[in-house]
């Protein structure tokens, strides 16, 4: 590791445990907030922006304010972070940066720069539509096997899609920012690309495996230091094998490719194609099926609850990544980002 970037990489890792620790202690404050403004308007008549507020605390669980609470302390951290970093000054003048390092400030042994990609909306796009065919023609192999069942949404078609789009697209732009642009962007002027790109995907599992499963749930919400009992049924599914092998790795596999994307064409053009494909497929296929299965048959483990569980999963983003490694080989193997 070089040493002029080690020390990003840690406040890298810094950064998103500050983050979730922060918001685990926040969440039971976060949680009797939400629900007394819920019963505040149930008894008082207040203006439309606080009573959708209201109805938004009404029928969210302790999960849900955990959920917020994470994603407040990462906006919150986010600016100390980027002035923190060491890449992230000029050499004169000591200026934040905010999407990209100050030519000044970027390390000229090592690393991938962002580059201005004329083909990226062509490969954004595709990649957007080989997840979603990919994972829509899995979909319809795994109803037809009985391992899913249709259900009716509870929108109709055209909101359900354009919703899950508008979704997907916004998701996909930050996080690609987040974990590609910035995080990888560190870890690629820190170390060799092999294990720069293995370093993005553990972070992108890990930071997405803490998002409460369906179900997880703790049993008194106004207890003391229930945040903290919620994080540690979290991290309780590593001693899990099914977990892991149905959950967090296909979510590894999919920050790989994702790293990969990323590498390939030295943009974030691929990777939010593809990372909006998927979140997309899943926000659909979750409205309109449901697993057939009990969680303790054996389907469980190839499928999972949802399309994002399992081995047909894993399979499918595997699969995703030999088609990137396609779509991007260059002409001349000597031409390989660096």
């Amino acid at each position: 590791m070089r040493s002029e970037a080690s020390s990003d990489v840690f406040k890298v890792w810094l950064y998103a445990m500050a983050s979730v620790l922060l918001g685990t202690w926040v969440s039971p404050l976060l949680y009797d907030a939400g629900k007394a403004i819920a019963e505040i308007c149930a008894t008082k008549q207040t203006n439309g922006p606080l009573e959708w507020l209201a109805e938004i605390c009404r029928t969210t669980d302790f999960p849900g304010f955990f959920k917020v609470g994470v994603a407040v302390f990462a906006a919150i951290l986010f600016l100390p972070f980027m002035h923190g970093l060491r890449g992230g000054r000029a050499a004169a003048g000591g200026n934040p940066w905010s999407f990209r390092l100050p030519e000044s400030a970027r390390s000229s042994a090592g690393g991938q720069r962002l580059v201005r990609n004329p083909h990226g909306l062509r490969q954004g796009v595709t990649g957007f539509f080989l997840v979603t065919a990919l994972f829509l023609l899995i979909a319809g192999v795994m109803v037809l096997a009985g391992i899913f069942e249709w259900k009716t949404p509870g929108d109709g078609v055209a909101k359900l899609v354009l919703r899950a789009f508008a979704t997907a697209l916004g998701l996909a732009v930050l996080q690609e920012i987040l974990f590609r642009g910035i995080a990888m962007g560190i870890f690629l002027r820190a170390m060799r690309p092999a294990a720069a790109l293995g370093l993005a995907a553990v972070l992108f599992a890990l930071v997405h495996f803490l998002n409460p499963p369906p179900g997880l749930n703790v049993a008194d919400p106004d207890a003391a230091g229930v945040g903290f009992e919620l994080l540690r049924k979290i991290a309780a599914q590593f001693s899990e094998p099914r977990v892991v092998l149905g959950t967090f790795t296909p979510l590894l596999a999919l920050g790989g490719v994702l790293a990969y994307a990323r590498w390939r064409t030295a943009s974030l053009w691929l990777p939010v194609g593809l990372h909006a494909g998927w979140i997309f497929t899943n926000a659909i296929l979750g409205s309109v099926t449901m697993a057939a299965n009990r969680p303790d048959s054996i389907t469980w483990v190839i499928s999972g609850a949802a399309l994002q569980q399992g081995l047909v999963p894993l399979d499918g983003i595997l699969l995703a990544g030999v088609l990137v490694n396609y779509l991007t080989a260059p002409a001349d193997d000597t031409d390989t980002p660096a």
